[in-house]
Formats: structure tokens, C-alpha cells, sequence
């Protein structure tokens, strides 16, 4: 075998090792370190409800065609943006969950995925006791805000594939992008 020399790079272009949906998911986390927005704060806490780690979640508005909530059941309108709250506390998620939808209404699309989890090992109070352990904290707030968020129009315990009862597919009406 002969001598080996490096190639040349002639202009070549790589693509990131990353994949989109990584750095989407990415962008989301890093703009949750920011503060929190007016409207994301107003999602509020009144009739709050803790649902259950296994729980199916299942929600839409009224005036919802049943054709479009069955097939956001069924997976066939796929998510084109995610935001994964794993290791976040309520507060960051909270503003996670209103940046993703914020970020999908711009873009145009219609459906999301939120991977929320189903139950964690609890946060640490004020006074350092642990609370929540084993409830499924961040499922049941994300449930309670969404149903407060005007643009959402119905959101659906996600496939097995997806992250079964750990995530939920979001509907979101129409943006003025895409009248």
C-alpha cells in the first residue's frame, strides 16, 4: 500500500451530527433559562388536579371535529416539533410548554409533542423536604395548562412509539401564517 495523504477539503459542507428535531429541542431549552413571559406566568393554578403516572390524557375544545381528534389519537398528524421537560421544574417547564407552542404557531405548524414524563423522584421545598415523589407532577401541570392556553384545541396521551402516557400530542388552531 502506498503512502496515505489527508483529503483536501475542497469547499465541502458537513452536516451537523445533531439532527434537527436535537437542536430544535435545544433552541426550546436554552430560551427557558430567560425569563419568564407575562402570558407564560398567567398560566395559572386554580383547579389544579394531580392525574395519575399510568393516566390516559384526553382533552379537546368544544366545536373539535371528531375526525381530527381521532386521528391526533391514532398518531396520523405528526408532531413536527418536541419539547422533552425531563430534569425541569415546574416553573422551566411551564415556560418551556408556552416557547414550544409560541415556536410552533410561527412556524406554522399544527401539531407538537411534549414528552412531560410520567413520575419523578419529587422536587426539594423550600425547607429541603422531599414532596411529590412518585406523583406525576409535571403530566398534571402540563394538562392543567394547556387547557388554560387559548390556541391549544386538544391534546391526546401519545402512542407507545411517541412515549405512551409519559408524553401527549398537542392540536393547535390554525396560525395567521398559514390562512
Amino acid at each position: 500500500m502506498g503512502q496515505v495523504e489527508p483529503l483536501r477539503k475542497m469547499g465541502r459542507q458537513t452536516s451537523p451530527k445533531s439532527s434537527s428535531k436535537d437542536a430544535q429541542s435545544l433552541a426550546i431549552r436554552r430560551a427557558s433559562a430567560t425569563q419568564v413571559t407575562p402570558t407564560a406566568a398567567a398560566l395559572g393554578e386554580d383547579g389544579f388536579i394531580m392525574v395519575e403516572s399510568e393516566q390516559v390524557l384526553s382533552y379537546h375544545r368544544s366545536g373539535l371535529d371528531a375526525a381530527s381528534l381521532r386521528r391526533l389519537q391514532q398518531g396520523h398528524m405528526r408532531p413536527s416539533l418536541f419539547a422533552d421537560l425531563h430534569g425541569y421544574r415546574v416553573e422551566q417547564a411551564r415556560e418551556v410548554v408556552w416557547r414550544a407552542i409560541k415556536q410552533a404557531q410561527a412556524e406554522g405548524d399544527r401539531c407538537l409533542l411534549i414528552i412531560h414524563g410520567k413520575a419523578g423522584a419529587g422536587y426539594t421545598d423550600d425547607s429541603g423536604d422531599i414532596r411529590g415523589a412518585g406523583q406525576a407532577l409535571l403530566k398534571s401541570h402540563v394538562s392543567h395548562w394547556l387547557q388554560q392556553v387559548g390556541e391549544v384545541l386538544a391534546f391526546t396521551s401519545a402512542l407507545p412509539k411517541d412515549g405512551g402516557t409519559g408524553a401527549v400530542y398537542v392540536l393547535l388552531k390554525n396560525s395567521r401564517k398559514t390562512r
